[in-house]
């Protein structure tokens, strides 16, 4: 199943063409992270499951649907219900969830369905750290975990994404090892980047970020998968390599992805570059948006800002 996981990302993408769509299910959160919360808008705003639906029928070419938050099992039926339709259409889905309001007959149901992969976060290795970072209680950890164990026994892709930043840099090793205890092989390590609507700021310094990626990779299973995202565009520059199981995916927000928010606005790319585009209830076809592009996605594909680059290499790699 991991070979299925990004797979828009692993060609490099030369045409502009809506293959896949992340939808903002819901912008409500039942956790408060310093890192996503203005990412994710945390504005109310949430769109029911029988109109994405109802947009996804004007979409003839996609490939995969993501939802995401907010925390997407907030609305578990309106997942459920867009699940089952995307399986319908052989459209590959994903859930980006924190994995805390899941459960055993929740995730028979999704498994059911035919959900493609399950994306939760995965930073700490206890309870402890886990409750002192996010504060939520440390029991809420727990449950994380019980869900993964229980996923991981599915016929479901499950992914665990990590953080690469200042509060895991030194541990990342550990963290894998742990990703794969709960019976997880496919591990995702996210590229910490600064998000000037944030103000977030903690991320990993270049020697760290080196070092860390070169321990994961030398200390790989045979059986695990890794993919280390936002590095495409230095790992020339910092020695990294391709190899069997380590992926280093492209970045497609713009060229053949895009983000549906719960109020209709579309966005190349929240977490980067987040400049709305245009709105589906304001005129603007998803169905037609590379044959009749708006100005801010035309700028951005020929600018291609790239705030991870930016960061490790201010004077250029």
């Amino acid at each position: 199943m991991s070979t299925k996981y990004k797979a828009l990302e692993l060609d490099k993408p030369l045409t502009y063409d809506l293959e896949g769509l992340e939808v903002g299910v819901t912008s409500n959160c039942n956790f408060r992270c310093d890192y996503c919360c203005a990412y994710n808008r945390n504005d109310g705003q949430s769109i029911n499951g029988q109109e994405v639906i109802r947009i996804l029928e004007e979409l003839p070419r996609l490939k995969r649907v993501r939802l995401s938050g907010g925390e997407v099992t907030l609305k578990f039926q309106d997942c459920l219900d867009i699940v089952t339709y995307c399986t319908s259409r052989g459209i590959a889905t994903q859930l980006n969830s924190n994995g805390s309001l899941l459960n055993a007959e929740r995730i028979a149901q999704l498994e059911k369905a035919g959900l493609t992969t399950i994306h939760i976060s995965f930073n700490f290795t206890d309870a402890e750290a886990f409750s002192r970072y996010y504060n939520i209680h440390p029991s809420v950890y727990v449950k994380i975990r019980e869900n993964i164990t229980m996923f991981a026994k599915t016929s479901v892709n499950v992914v665990l994404e990590t953080l690469l930043f200042n509060e895991t840099q030194d541990n990342m090793k550990e963290i894998s090892e742990h990703v794969y205890a709960m019976g997880v092989r496919t591990h995702e390590i996210q590229n910490s980047i600064i998000m000037g609507h944030t103000g977030w700021k903690a991320i990993a310094a270049r020697e760290q970020l080196k070092n860390a990626v070169n321990e994961l990779i030398s200390g790989k299973k045979e059986d695990t998968t890794l993919y280390f995202t936002c590095m495409d565009r230095f790992m020339d520059a910092m020695g990294f390599q391709e190899q069997p199981g380590v992926h280093f995916p492209h970045c497609i927000e713009g060229m053949k992805q895009l983000h549906l928010h719960g109020n209709g606005d579309i966005l190349i790319s929240e977490l980067c570059h987040p400049v709305i585009i245009g709105n589906i209830y304001s005129g603007t076809s998803l169905n037609e948006m590379y044959s009749n592009m708006p100005k801010p996605l035309e700028d951005y594909l020929e600018k291609r800002p790239c705030p991870a680059l930016d960061a490790l290499f201010p004077q250029g790699v």
